[in-house]
């Protein structure tokens, strides 16, 4: 009998968000096993904030890079884990970091169970080669598939709640307008178009600005062409207030990036905007409408997993064909 469980995920911070749902939700269906969360600081910081009350998990965030580096750093690691004397492991990560440690765990016997994310690259590739057209399981649903892997199998359940009640009678619309690669960023002229348009829909609307550190500078000359209807919150505030505040936000528009998923946990209803990247990928935000996602019909499309290539054409039609108006439609729906 399964008592103590190890489940490890390391990044990125989407990906982390993703796995939240369901090891909620496990937690809720089994509450006799004691559930450790292998994570990122950043992840701990996510689990932490979301789910600060929930008695039979534990959370533990390193940084393997600098905490374990190397074999050796990892060794260690997997002897301070074999330790806890964990009884199964659920690895939702499937790196060579976490494939590592099952290793290490399977050669000491120590376990009763354990099973890895099936990451389903094959079918992922024929989307983007435009092999296949149909939606592909989603994370979450491979991440509920591990548990399934270990004679444990989850139904979802969890029920994003706010962290905060809203505290100012507006009509709050949080805008995230980054992320890691080219393929996912509507363009900047453009995006500054859907915060003048919505702006001038009602007096009563204000934009909050999300972003990391690194775009708090750019993000400032944003808030400053409205100062008195914009915030910039990037680089002002930890990822605990960026929770909160998003818990009080009517609408979030992000691209596929971690916001999306980061205000999904929150249950704040949120238009993303799709380029290189689609749906049918399975990184879609727990429980939000697909009617939100916003996108173009193209060809081409998707043309990126992660939104990581160049653009075939050389033009990203894919972000430059979506009006602002459309946007700002979809947000005041």
């Amino acid at each position: 009998m399964i008592k103590k469980l190890l489940v490890i995920r390391f990044s990125a911070l989407g990906d982390i968000a993703m796995t939240v749902p369901v090891v909620a939700s496990f937690c809720s269906q089994y509450p006799d096993v004691e559930v450790t969360m292998l994570t990122s600081k950043m992840g701990e910081k996510i689990y932490r904030a979301v789910l600060p009350d929930v008695k039979n998990l534990s959370i533990r965030g390193c940084n393997p890079k600098v905490d374990y580096p190397g074999i050796p750093g990892l060794n260690r690691l997997f002897n301070e884990l074999r330790a806890e004397k964990f009884d199964a492991l659920a690895d939702l990560h499937n790196v060579l970091r976490t494939q590592w440690l099952g290793l290490r765990f399977s050669f000491s016997h120590s376990l009763q169970a354990s099973a890895s994310i099936h990451k389903g690259r094959k079918d992922k590739r024929n989307l983007v080669n435009h092999r296949i057209n149909w939606q592909l399981k989603s994370s979450i649903e491979r991440y509920c598939d591990v548990f399934a892997g270990i004679g444990l199998p989850v139904t979802l359940n969890f029920e994003p709640k706010p962290l905060a009640v809203k505290e100012k009678q507006e009509f709050a619309v949080g805008i995230a307008p980054f992320a890691q690669h080219k393929g996912k960023v509507y363009p900047k002229e453009l995006m500054q178009q859907v915060i003048d348009r919505l702006l001038e829909s009602r007096n009563d609307l204000h934009i909050y600005l999300f972003g990391g550190p690194n775009e708090q500078t750019e993000l400032e000359e944003w808030a400053s062409r409205h100062p008195q209807r914009i915030t910039n919150t990037a680089g002002k505030q930890t990822l605990g207030d960026d929770l909160k505040l998003m818990s009080q936000l009517d609408c979030m528009v992000s691209m596929d990036s971690a916001n999306m998923h980061l205000a999904s946990l929150v249950g704040c209803r949120v238009v993303s905007i799709w380029g290189a990247t689609d749906i049918k990928a399975g990184f879609f935000g727990y429980r939000q409408n697909t009617a939100d996602a916003i996108s173009t019909d193209l060809d081409c499309r998707p043309c990126s997993i992660y939104g990581n290539k160049p653009c075939h054409k050389g033009t990203f039609e894919c972000l430059y064909g979506i009006q602002p108006e459309r946007i700002v439609r979809k947000v005041l729906d």
